[in-house]
């Protein structure tokens, strides 16, 4: 899980995100989102909340600037409506309540059109 178990208070900001490139070497897109934990990156994109890991800019004059992990993203919701700072506490503090096994059996396991979803808890 991405929440970061010494921090009590959510230290969120906003920050931006070059997502690309595309089929072509100069096509990039810059999301606004808001990073959480240094490598966490939320954004609402067609009305959907993502979360993406990311990688900071070295740069002085862009603090606040990210490039995408190449992890792909996680979809949170659908038809987000409200403030995307809100919104993304909101999660966040859902997520930090929430045990592993309920995340499995009530989140993962009932996420609508998927397929198998693998996973590899038993390391050999």
């Amino acid at each position: 899980m991405f929440i970061a178990p010494e921090t009590n208070s959510l230290a969120l900001e906003r920050a931006a995100m070059v997502f690309g490139p595309y089929d072509q070497a100069h096509m990039y897109e810059i999301f606004e989102g808001i990073i959480y934990g240094e490598h966490y990156f939320f954004h609402i994109e067609h009305g959907c909340l993502w979360l993406r890991h990311v990688l900071k800019i070295d740069h002085p004059e862009h603090t606040h600037l990210f490039v995408d992990g190449d992890s792909g993203g996680l979809q949170l919701a659908e038809n987000v409506q409200c403030d995307l700072m809100t919104v993304v506490s909101d999660t966040i503090e859902r997520l930090h309540t929430m045990d592993s096994m309920t995340f499995l059996l009530n989140e993962l396991l009932w996420l609508e059109n998927r397929g198998d979803i693998k996973l590899n808890f038993v390391r050999a």
